[in-house]
């Protein structure tokens, strides 16, 4: 179907079409929640903010749905059927946690668990640039409506904070990706936009998403960093490390001076002056507590989705653990031993293609993060990750076979 205007000007509404829309949205949806300062200046829906911000994503998908429909297989539904009766399954298995489950029901079930179909979905092939240009407009609002913005018209205390860790997490990312986009095809915009979204997090004051990243471009740099050419860009990033390194305290001091007259967090710095950048925040003493709490012979089955907060621990910081906590020690390693047969073999099927260096960046902003926050029952690239990795395999395997094959 298409809506024409002029003879050469119309709107596609091609099922095709709308599924693009869609993953579009939802890998730019940070900029949702920019979109809310639109919605408060128009009569109907400044007293519905969250509804309006739900209907964005409602509707694309909604338009999507004869297209998602033939874009999976049976093994796909079940995987995703399987976390979902697991879930409820947790009100009868563990009561104790059932204000939680409730809390977090709508979240887990219609916002994180399908992320698992989106991974499905994505062809990074297909996707790269789109993606690469998306994250460049989520990098660029955010950082205008930090730095420009909100310095003339909010409260810069209640917005940042000491310690902007939502925030900085879910720009994370697409600050990772431009480093990906910026290391395999060199354009200014590309480093400029890095460089920016790199800023932003620093002035967010949380650590967590520099491991991610630099996890991502340590393994890019080695191992994908091989297009003709690439040994200059090596020698001109180790030149530029090596120049900020040798002027560490110069450059801290000018970031320093910058932040605080922005009125944004200086904590990451402050922790390098003082050598406290590695220290765990708590969080080594929590998850003892946790440790003996699961190993008292009274939890084969774990403590259950969320069983931890009943002990005052929102997420144990620690991905193996999270897995003990939730599912007791045997299924634990059990599911852990499964996560990591799913992610090699995806790599190895993967092997040669764009699709892989995708996985090593979804396991890079997912698996890595959850080691240090977040739980993965929460985290939607996580499902992300499965899912990318599933299609490696469902691609590979015969069409034949009917419980791997989309219609």
């Amino acid at each position: 179907m298409r809506i024409a205007f002029k003879e050469k000007a119309c709107i596609s509404l091609e099922k095709e079409t709308l599924l693009n829309l869609l993953i579009c949205v939802i890998w730019a949806s940070v900029l949702l929640q920019y979109a809310r300062g639109f919605f408060a200046h128009l009569p109907l829906l400044k007293d519905y903010l969250d509804s309006a911000e739900a209907i964005c994503v409602a509707i694309p998908l909604l338009l999507a749905l004869p297209a998602l429909i033939n874009k999976f297989c049976m093994a796909d539904y079940l995987f995703y059927l399987a976390i979902v009766a697991y879930y409820f399954a947790s009100y009868a298995f563990f009561p104790e946690n059932s204000e939680y489950l409730t809390e977090y029901a709508f979240q887990c079930i219609c916002c994180v668990f399908p992320f698992y179909m989106y991974g499905r979905l994505v062809n990074i092939e297909k996707w790269f640039d789109t993606f690469a240009w998306l994250s460049t407009a989520c990098i660029l609002v955010n950082v205008f409506y930090f730095f420009v913005y909100a310095q003339d018209n909010k409260n810069m205390e209640d917005i940042a904070g000491e310690d902007n860790m939502y925030a900085a997490y879910r720009l994370m990312p697409h600050v990772a990706f431009m480093l990906w986009a910026s290391l395999e095809k060199f354009r200014i915009w590309k480093v400029f936009t890095f460089v920016c979204g790199f800023l932003f997090l620093l002035s967010c004051g949380t650590r967590g998403p520099f491991v991610c990243i630099g996890f991502f471009g340590v393994i890019y740099f080695f191992f994908y960093m091989n297009f003709k050419g690439a040994i200059y860009i090596k020698l001109g990033i180790i030149a530029v490390i090596a120049i900020i390194i040798a002027n560490l305290t110069n450059v801290i001091y000018f970031l320093v001076k910058t932040f605080t007259g922005l009125k944004l967090s200086t904590r990451i710095l402050e922790k390098i002056v003082t050598g406290e950048l590695g220290n765990d925040s708590y969080r080594g003493v929590l998850r003892d507590q946790l440790y003996t709490v699961i190993g008292d012979g009274e939890h084969f089955w774990g403590l259950g989705i969320f069983g931890t907060m009943n002990y005052g621990i929102i997420y144990p910081h620690f991905l193996t653990l999270d897995f003990y906590c939730t599912f007791g020690y045997f299924v634990g390693i059990i599911l852990l031993t499964l996560l990591g047969l799913l992610i090699a073999g995806a790599l190895w099927l993967s092997r040669g293609k764009k699709s892989q260096i995708f996985i090593v960046f979804l396991f890079s902003i997912s698996i890595i993060k959850l080691f240090l926050s977040n739980s993965f029952i929460l985290e939607p690239f996580f499902y992300f990750l499965i899912g990318a990795c599933a299609r490696e395999f469902i691609i590979w395997l015969p069409t034949r076979t009917k419980i791997f094959s989309s219609k």
